[in-house]
């Protein structure tokens, strides 16, 4: 018989890489293996005796995968998929989520672009509707300690207030090119200036640098732990990004390395950190402990931003759709 012993990682956007150990195989017809999710075939990337690397496959209901070999076939194990909410978005970094459970991303469009529709909410239950919100350029988005929602314009640099009628008004000016939003426990607000910046903001919209960082050519993504701590990722042309943290003093400390395009972070209620990055080679969400233990945890390619649901869903963003997947991890929710 064919068993199949694992699938690394378990879950997966579709279009990311898995690896499935097994033994069993008919070395002699390795061109016939195929690798099922659900039920779509698909055919493998690579093939040898007791592992094959496959492509998550397009569709629904992909909760299980196991190896086919002409008739016969390995026993199934469980693997959880991505759901698409959204598309025809334009997302460049982590969407928010209010307390109600819906989900606020953007299109950002092209440089100086003004699009008709910056900000999209998605409920609940799935119902897509543009907010009648127009930002140039905007970028990242945080809930703020009064329940609001903030969103970066790298164009203007500018961070602006959205009302609970979906108004926006500038909170804050002359922040350079605005990308990464984050709340302290205190309530303050953190801005990443891609030029090489994070600028902290009081309650008035004033601003000073509290850190500085090497430039970025995406922007700044920022995540406060429960140590007080500022974590901040942000791709570089090394191939092998750090994520830094930073002290509520603004002491700037590496904290692992070896990432590649390291975007999107997030913190579980066990302080574990997910970031949107490359590792070893491969593409998707990366869990870190907080001893800086690094594994791939999703499969995923072009991968930009990612928020905890309200029930352990891992909400994800690439460049134009966004996703959920029933990751059953509880988030450290922030400020709502």
């Amino acid at each position: 018989p064919i068993t199949l012993h694992s699938v690394t990682p378990q879950a997966g956007v579709s279009g990311g890489h898995v690896a499935l150990t097994c033994t069993g195989l008919d070395p002699q017809a390795l061109a016939t293996c195929r690798i099922v999710f659900g039920t779509s075939l698909t055919r493998p990337v690579l093939t040898t005796p007791t592992l094959l690397l496959g492509i998550v496959a397009t569709g629904a209901d992909l909760n299980s995968v196991h190896i086919v070999q002409g008739e016969r076939q390995s026993n199934t194990v469980p693997f959880t998929d991505a759901t698409r909410l959204a598309d025809n978005l334009h997302p460049v970094a982590s969407p928010a989520i209010d307390v109600q459970g819906n989900i606020y991303t953007t299109i950002s469009g092209t440089k100086g672009q003004h699009v008709p529709v910056s900000l999209y909410r998605i409920s609940p239950e799935g119902e897509v509707g543009p907010l009648s919100v127009r930002i140039a350029n905007p970028s990242s988005l945080a809930f703020g300690p009064d329940g609001l929602l903030y969103i970066s314009s790298r164009h203007e640099g500018t961070v602006y207030r959205v009302n609970r009628q979906g108004t926006a008004s500038s909170f804050a000016t002359q922040l350079g090119i605005a990308t990464g939003l984050a709340f302290d426990a205190q309530g303050r607000l953190y801005v990443g200036d891609r030029r090489g910046a994070i600028m902290q903001v009081a309650e008035n919209g004033t601003s000073r640098v509290f850190a500085r960082l090497e430039p970025t050519m995406t922007g700044y993504h920022l995540a406060f732990g429960d140590d007080g701590w500022l974590y901040v990722s942000y791709p570089t042309l090394s191939g092998s990004d750090q994520i830094y943290r930073i002290t509520p003093d603004g002491e700037v400390h590496p904290f692992v390395r070896g990432l590649g395009r390291a975007q999107g972070i997030a913190f579980d209620a066990a302080q574990n950190l997910y970031v949107v990055a490359h590792y070893e080679g491969e593409g998707g969400v990366i869990r870190i402990t907080p001893a800086g233990t690094m594994d791939r945890v999703i499969a995923g390619v072009n991968l930009v931003g990612l928020a905890f649901g309200r029930h352990g869903d891992l909400i994800l963003t690439d460049n134009s759709t966004v996703y959920k997947l029933a990751f059953g991890v509880q988030g450290r929710l922030g400020p709502a």
